[in-house]
């Protein structure tokens, strides 16, 4: 049986489940990150990586004018960053659980992020990482099984140990053979869309009015509930959108790299990669620009990553914000797939606001089919018009907790 065949064959079982349970509250110990340091110009390529050209995370100059002093990070920026110092798995557990989900698909359901202080150039922190929680979930392939696995990673930044960002994601993991059986004909995914040349010029166009709100502040006295953000257009997405992602956030958790690197981490993780066409040893998470691999284990084309629509979600938030507001959380749901050459329209709705500062929008991202396929809630502070006020643990009203912002500052 070829590797590939392993892969499709790979079933879910109560004793797989088991397995993966040993690894529950074990500390993760993962590769040196992406960026070791927060640096203006990994800040700019993170930024750019999604699409969003915000000077206050792209610009030095424009970011030491406004109250945070400096340039600061796009929210999930901070997923690049994080040194773990979590020793190796215990033998035990490696041993008992070793295996456990290999060869069966993974797929990103959402996650949330809690945002406590702002990343400026020269910061360093820390992650903690671990498994949580594994539960089985009602399947929606007859037949076939379907496991949720929750993991949470907290960020503290090393020149105090202050608690910077709290992070869970789930994924789902499902048998690869049940998408590959679907029948696909019918499903109008399965067209490869086309869009006339007057259709690209008017996207085109709304992509260049996209603005954000930037040095002119949204005070909370001035939102009321029903309230709507801007549009956000990302899309008809190509391969080297999705390029421009990896740019900026790099390869992800297994930090697989170029010849020897991926030969060393093939040693390391030889679960994660797969046969290509012509033979050789390939990541599987070639399926987001490579369409041989993303039919051949049931999807139409190549599609892409949950984490880079979540930064398109949080997009929405931080360019109605503004520079004054602080995106405090955000909740994701990644409910479809989004495959090349699909354009999603993005666009949030304010659902509660609290005298406080607090505000709550509801996004939605939707295709152009009309169907959704992520959504968000996200909690925004913003500053009073009657004053700084006072935030929890003494921070001024818009900013995050504990921090004093540089405009105050000086």
């Amino acid at each position: 049986m070829s590797d590939d065949d392993r892969a499709m064959s790979a079933r879910i079982t109560d004793e797989r489940i088991a397995k993966m349970r040993l690894r529950i509250g074990v500390p993760v110990p993962l590769p040196p990150p992406f960026n070791t340091e927060a640096h203006v110009d990994t800040m700019r390529h993170y930024a750019h990586g999604f699409g969003d050209p915000n000077p206050l995370y792209c610009d030095p100059e424009y970011g030491a004018r406004t109250r945070w002093g400096s340039i600061i990070g796009a929210p999930l920026y901070i997923a690049t960053l994080g040194r773990s110092l979590a020793g190796p798995m215990p033998e035990d557990i490696r041993q008992r659980s070793k295996g456990a989900f290999a060869g069966l698909g993974e797929y990103y359901g959402g996650s949330r992020w809690e945002f406590h202080v702002p990343v400026r150039p020269g910061d360093r922190f820390i992650v903690a990482q671990k498994l949580v929680d594994v539960q089985e979930q009602e399947s929606r392939t007859a037949g076939r099984r379907s496991v949720r696995t929750d993991t949470e990673a907290r960020y503290f930044r090393e020149s105090d140990g202050a608690l910077a960002a709290v992070h869970r994601w789930w994924f789902f993991h499902i048998e690869r053979s049940a998408t590959a059986a679907r029948d696909r004909s019918k499903d109008p995914a399965s067209v490869m869309p086309y869009y006339e040349p007057d259709e690209i010029e008017a996207i085109e166009q709304a992509l260049l009015a996209e603005r954000p709100r930037g040095a002119e502040p949204r005070y909370v006295e001035d939102v009321r509930p029903g309230d709507q953000t801007g549009t956000l257009h990302k899309g008809p997405m190509r391969i080297s959108d999705v390029l421009a992602w990896r740019i900026g956030n790099g390869p992800g958790s297994t930090q697989w790299g170029a010849f020897r690197l991926m030969a060393l981490t093939r040693k390391r993780v030889p679960g994660f990669f797969t046969r290509n066409e012509f033979g050789a040893w390939d990541v599987v998470q070639r399926l987001h620009w490579e369409s041989g691999w993303a039919q051949r284990i049931g999807q139409p084309r190549p599609y892409d990553e949950g984490p880079m629509r979540e930064a398109w979600l949080a997009h929405v938030a931080t360019d109605w914000m503004g520079d004054d507001g602080w995106l405090e959380s955000i909740e994701t749901r990644i409910s479809r797939f989004n495959y090349q050459g699909d354009l999603t329209k993005l666009s949030g709705t304010v659902t509660e606001v609290d005298p406080s500062g607090r505000v709550t929008l509801d996004i939605v991202g939707v295709n152009q089919r009309g169907e959704q396929t992520c959504g968000a809630t996200a909690v925004v502070r913003l500053p009073s018009r009657s004053g700084p006020g006072q935030a929890p643990n003494g921070a001024p009203s818009g900013a995050p907790n504990g921090e004093t912002t540089g405009r105050e500052a000086s």
